[in-house]
């Protein structure tokens, strides 16, 4: 098993850990392969050694050489791999923003933390704001409910509330079968076609904040993880810890192999109640951003001389489209057709053409083919040009 031979590396990597093998327990190691794979925590960043620099003994005085300073995109304030809110609508008012505006990857990163699910969807750019729903639902009957992030009806991403902060407690890889159960058990399918096949068992800690796993099948062959039967005074003073502090790192040990199992034993331990089937949520594009939102990034940029759009529209078509035109009329060209659902950002600008029908001026995301306007090359871009306001609401 290929994927099971990294966790020697990474834990001599990462020294500020706990010693391996689930607190101070020596792990059984699987029959056929000793040294499983440790996957890499999305709560972990290995540590960095600081330089120290070097004292000129020569001079009078001791100077330092000025420290390198970094040209890269500053990173948020929050921890990096998992952005923290204030509630779940301001979760939501981002991701709107975020749809709505086209952010980059990068400005999506930033907001949301590294790993962000939906990006591997194409979203927002390549998919409709109408694809990403969400739903309340109290996972592990604790009388708080989560909020769940759904991709048409595929879960995708679970945010909880944790130390009076919404943040991610779990993100679905792309193209998995993500099922829920009662308690807050997740069963993660990956199909034979994708690189590391088999089901992923999860369950639900409100004390560590996050999902932790517990059992899989893979291969044909059974295991438990370390946190299966975690518990004690080292769970709770992990659980103290990052109550007071959310960004410290997780014991790396907690993510890695205990015990191989028997096929039966290993069904004994599965879940006996039916799967949750998750109430009607709403969709991301009903989602309406205060008078008073302030944007967390500007939007994307225009010409000097144009106006900043001030609202978002949507296409409402019987054919099921809607042509943007260089023009405010019939008579001009079409730039390329907007699906039904799609959504525009709408100037202050407006026309009325000879027929004495209405037009407005819009800035449109068109993820498809090379743009008409710029004479680019580059997939995707923003057309900005005219539509007809009887197709649009």
């Amino acid at each position: 098993m290929k994927r099971k031979l990294l966790s020697t590396m990474i834990i001599c990597i990462i020294s500020s850990m706990f010693i391996a093998g689930c607190g101070g327990k020596e792990a059984a190691a699987p029959a056929e392969d000793p040294q499983p794979e440790q996957e890499i925590s999305e709560d972990q960043t290995p540590p960095t050694e600081t330089p120290v620099p070097e004292v000129n003994e020569t001079d009078d005085e001791e100077t330092l050489p000025e420290p390198e300073t970094k040209q890269d995109s500053p990173e948020p304030v929050d921890n990096y791999y998992a952005h923290r809110f204030d509630s779940y609508d301001d979760l939501l008012f981002a991701y709107k923003e975020a749809q709505d505006r086209h952010y980059t990857e990068e400005q999506i990163e930033l907001i949301f933390g590294y790993g962000e699910a939906l990006l591997n969807y194409g979203w927002p750019n390549e998919t409709s704001s109408y694809d990403v729903g969400y739903v309340y639902y109290d996972v592990d009957s604790n009388g708080t409910d989560e909020m769940i992030i759904t991709f048409g009806k595929d879960i995708v991403e679970i945010y909880s509330i944790f130390t009076e902060k919404v943040q991610r407690f779990y993100s679905a890889p792309y193209g998995y079968e993500v099922t829920l159960y009662p308690g807050g058990i997740l069963k993660q399918y990956a199909p034979e076609t994708s690189e590391f096949p088999g089901t992923l068992w999860y369950s639900y800690d409100a004390h560590l904040a996050g999902y932790y796993k517990d059992f899989e099948e893979a291969g044909g062959e059974y295991y438990t993880f370390c946190h299966h039967d975690f518990s004690g005074p080292e769970y709770d003073e992990i659980a103290a810890r990052l109550r007071e502090d959310p960004d410290a790192d997780m014991p790396v040990w907690i993510h890695e192999y205990e015990d191989m199992l028997s096929e039966a034993d290993y069904k004994k331990l599965l879940p006996k109640t039916k799967s949750v089937k998750l109430p009607d949520g709403k969709k991301l594009a009903d989602v309406v951003l205060p008078a008073d939102y302030k944007p967390r990034y500007e939007a994307n940029e225009v010409k000097e001389d144009e106006t900043i759009p001030e609202y978002f529209i949507y296409v409402k078509s019987p054919d099921g489209y809607a042509n943007l035109r260089k023009g405010p009329g019939t008579e001009y060209d079409v730039i390329c057709r907007i699906p039904t659902g799609d959504s525009m950002e709408v100037y202050h600008e407006t026309a009325t053409d000879k027929k004495g029908n209405k037009w407005l001026k819009v800035a449109y995301w068109h993820p498809e083919g090379t743009s008409q306007l710029d004479g680019t090359d580059d997939p995707g871009v923003t057309e900005t040009g005219w539509i007809a306001e009887s197709q649009v609401e």
